[in-house]
């Protein structure tokens, strides 16, 4: 059943897209309003089943909304979204044919008893009696899901004590570990792939395969769920015993082949540290992701234990020497583009992205190295997209982050960054070149120590004479001038405030010759060092 939310808050949609398990319940989001004159023509093009709005909103507030609904011959269910200060609005709502409302924020055990009242009388007014069927089918969900529903809450939050989730586990017939235990995470990283290859396109069918090879190499008596906040993920915890030591080692190689055997697909497993409590669901499924992301995209290498080196050669699979160098270029483009409103060369960008997200590039990442340089990208473009079109996109790059589909993520971030450069298209030079200064000048003020204007060359994809030119006329000063100044700057401050030696200062501020540095200090200041030093109360 189709549902579209409307909300001018950001955090209310990612909150209520988080809150429950929308698809495995018999829902589907088809899109997110932003005020009610989007929410009409969303409602236009998909008609869904139900709509769960706001009341205040800019453009079109809710009852208008509502209002519009009402003529317009299509009768969503309509859950309105309210605040404490909105129960007038609330009554006119109610008259304008709202089923229900949730106080914000809203809560997961309201929202669902909403829905199911929501989705029962949708069922009572179908038409299609095989729609009532299939529909009423998975309303009522089995143990497993509802299994799948508490480990997910609880790896979620490290709130929840301990006692609860014994007496919910106890009522849901879990048999949570009562000693030591570790929390092992299994991903699926081409999962969506083999479903269209291997199972035509039936998640549910790949699920049940994965979990019956899980728990029949891992024993029936040991808990096995699926996080259903990620598509290809499933999760168990094994009991250890006092001599645990290679046993759980011996026991992921052995799951690892048989799902790699009979799934054909790359199956990734991370274990956490042993825990002595259950208490501690929530810091051992960390750890187990934690563990499962430090292996490199490339490595034959699939299992990792938290704590214990991996092929990288450190603890967790950090390396000393940082992968995927190219993202910083990428990086430091796409704050050009966005910064200045234009890019001199936008297929460097572009080009740049593809290379990073080659095969060879993202094998030598980490799962947690790529998941941040992706991120760190989204960051930087989230601000400057306002668009339906973009929003869609970002969530698309953010879903495919969080699962670690690349393809997903690499389309999606061209896509935004095109769409970025064709509105910079028409920005005026005039105003490029300013904001490009200013852009380069924070560079500038960064690297004072060691940037030259070679660097700046090669980093900005600048003509040397085109550059020094523009900084003359946007600064009134030249280059050289400025990082003078601002190596001066700094040298005074230090000479000031610290008893560092005057050629520590000079190292500092970027002059290896301390002869030289004086020079320069004397011909900016009046003074030596050693005098200004005096002047300003140093010993």
């Amino acid at each position: 059943m189709k549902v579209i939310i409307v909300d001018d808050e950001l955090a209310i949609h990612e909150q209520l897209n988080n809150l429950i398990p929308w698809t495995e319940l018999g829902w589907e989001i088809v899109g997110h309003a932003y005020n009610g004159e989007e929410a009409c023509r969303l409602a236009e093009s998909f008609r869904p089943h139900l709509v769960l709005t706001d009341i205040r909103m800019p453009l079109m507030d809710g009852l208008g909304f509502m209002e519009w609904l009402k003529g317009s011959g299509h009768a969503p269910k309509v859950i309105v979204l309210s605040g404490y200060g909105d129960f007038e609005y609330s009554r006119t709502a109610f008259k304008l044919d709202a089923f229900d409302y949730l106080l914000k924020p809203v809560k997961e055990a309201e929202l669902l008893t909403v829905l199911d009242k929501a989705m029962e009388q949708i069922h009572q007014e179908s038409k299609n009696q095989s729609d009532r069927i299939n529909e009423k089918a998975i309303l009522n969900q089995g143990l497993i899901l509802m299994q799948d529903e508490f480990f997910t809450q609880a790896a979620g939050s490290p709130q929840i004590e301990e006692n609860e989730l014994y007496v919910r586990a106890e009522q849901l017939m879990i048999a949570l570990p009562e000693g030591s235990y570790s929390a092992v995470a299994v991903k699926f990283v081409d999962a969506e792939d083999n479903v269209h290859l291997r199972y035509e396109g039936d998640r549910s069918v790949f699920f049940f395969a994965a979990r019956n090879i899980i728990q029949e190499t891992v024993g029936k008596t040991v808990p096995v769920f699926r996080k259903l906040q990620k598509t290809a993920e499933f999760v168990f915890l094994f009991p250890l015993s006092s001599r645990h030591d290679g046993a759980l080692l011996t026991l992921l190689s052995r799951l690892h082949r048989s799902l790699e055997l009979c799934l054909r697909t790359q199956a990734r497993i991370g274990a956490s540290a042993p825990k002595q409590r259950i208490g501690k669901l929530f810091a051992a499924y960390t750890e187990a992701v934690h563990a499962l992301e430090s292996l490199r995209l490339g490595d034959e290498e699939a299992i990792a234990l938290y704590g214990q080196p991996t092929g990288g050669g450190r603890k967790d699979g950090v390396r000393a020497t940082p992968a995927g160098g190219g993202w910083k270029e990428i990086g430091l483009l796409l704050d050009m583009l966005l910064e200045t409103g234009a890019i001199r060369d936008g297929e460097v960008l572009l080009t740049k992205l593809e290379d990073a997200f080659r095969e060879e590039s993202v094998a030598a990442m980490s799962g947690t190295e790529w998941k941040k340089a992706a991120a760190d990208l989204l960051v930087k473009l989230e601000s400057h997209i306002k668009d339906e079109d973009s929003i869609m996109l970002m969530n698309e790059a953010k879903a495919g982050i969080l699962e670690l589909r690349t393809g997903q993520v690499k389309e999606s971030l061209r896509r935004l960054i095109e769409s970025r450069l064709q509105s910079a298209a028409g920005e005026t030079k005039t105003k490029s070149g300013r904001q490009l200064i200013e852009v380069v000048k924070k560079y500038i003020d960064v690297h004072y120590k060691t940037v030259s204007l070679e660097e700046i060359s090669q980093r900005f994809y600048l003509n040397k004479n085109y550059f020094c030119s523009l900084f003359k006329s946007v600064t009134s000063e030249s280059f050289v001038e400025y990082l003078t100044v601002l190596r001066m700057e700094h040298a005074k401050r230090l000479l000031a405030t610290s008893d560092l030696k005057t050629y520590e200062i000079a190292d500092m501020v970027g002059y290896s010759d301390q002869r030289y540095f004086s020079q320069v200090f004397r011909k900016y200041t009046g003074m030596k060092p050693t005098e200004y030093r005096q002047s300003s109360g140093q010993s």
